[in-house]
């Protein structure tokens, strides 16, 4: 009984400290959730329930299918490259010196502060085919400018690489974390018993790592679906839709008169169900790994 009367003596403040925090929650996310998804089944000029017709409307939009595709597309390659590149970077922040490691940390670390509309305009000034920095290169070099947000691939490109910019030393130092987590011992170890570079890489670095890649993967996946500022800046979405993002659809349905709010809505809590479905399968597979090891 003294056990127990100890364990919650305190729990009525404990409820008073997480009542401020309970309270933001419900006003700022259960609240407006539940709103949505009341409008979400209604018309917009009577109120009148019209069951899943908004969703179905949404779904039937070749755009906004097509901003899925755009999205993936985009998401898979910045993604990939981004790990890759701080996983290399962070290996050779863990090989400098103190005094070159921490320069290298904050240096790379400086583009996280910028938000994405500022770093667009960075690139704009680089990329502007009337006159920007590798326009003026290219016709010194006596070479055609590229069109950057129309040609080719080179609107995926360039949206790609702003993106891998803004968050490349956020993932860079996660993984620098990562790899001061691993023991000096299990390195020391496997030279002992002769491996070499590469076979320590696969089989001490790579598999202690795991974690990580995990939860830098979900953060980039999460962010990188909500894709908004860059290619609203950079392309608008276009050419033809090429660069158009789930968000991005939403922001130009919003602003379209014609469009009801509530088909709007609609659209949006798809794209939440989207992004939380792959979150919990991602968490599914990992707890069921972490479960057999």
């Amino acid at each position: 009984m003294k056990h127990r009367s100890f364990r919650y003596r305190d729990k009525g403040a404990a409820y008073a400290m997480l009542a401020p925090a309970l309270l933001l929650l419900c006003v700022f996310v259960a609240v407006p959730l539940v709103m949505a998804l009341v409008r979400s089944v209604q018309d917009y000029a009577t109120s009148g329930f019209v069951g899943l017709k908004n969703y179905l409307y949404v779904l039937q939009t070749p755009s906004f299918l097509k901003s899925f595709g755009n999205v993936l597309l985009m998401t898979f390659f910045t993604v990939l490259l981004t790990m890759l590149f701080a996983f290399l970077f962070a290996l050779l922040m863990r090989s400098l010196n103190n005094r070159l490691g921490y320069l290298a940390r904050a240096a790379v670390f400086l583009p996280f502060f910028i938000s994405g509309i500022t770093s667009a305009i960075l690139f704009f000034l680089l990329i502007n085919y009337g006159g920007g920095l590798f326009t003026s290169i290219l016709i010194s070099l006596g070479k055609k400018p590229i069109a950057f947000a129309v040609d080719g691939i080179w609107p995926y490109v360039t949206i790609i690489a702003i993106t891998i910019w803004m968050s490349f030393g956020y993932q860079s130092l996660i993984m620098y974390a990562g790899l001061l987590q691993i023991p000096r011992s299990y390195y020391e170890a496997a030279q002992l018993d002769g491996a070499n570079a590469f076979e320590q890489a696969v089989y001490i670095t790579l598999p202690n790592m795991k974690n990580y890649f995990v939860l830098i993967c979900i953060n980039m996946v999460t962010a990188n679906l909500q894709m908004f500022e860059v290619p609203l800046m950079v392309t608008g979405g276009g050419p033809v839709e090429k660069t158009l993002t789930p968000v991005l659809y939403l922001f130009n349905s919003f602003r379209d008169p014609a469009r009801p709010q509530n088909v709007t809505i609609a659209g949006a809590l798809m794209v939440m169900v989207v992004i939380m479905t792959i979150n919990i399968i991602v968490f599914k597979t990992v707890r069921s790994e972490k479960s057999g090891d």
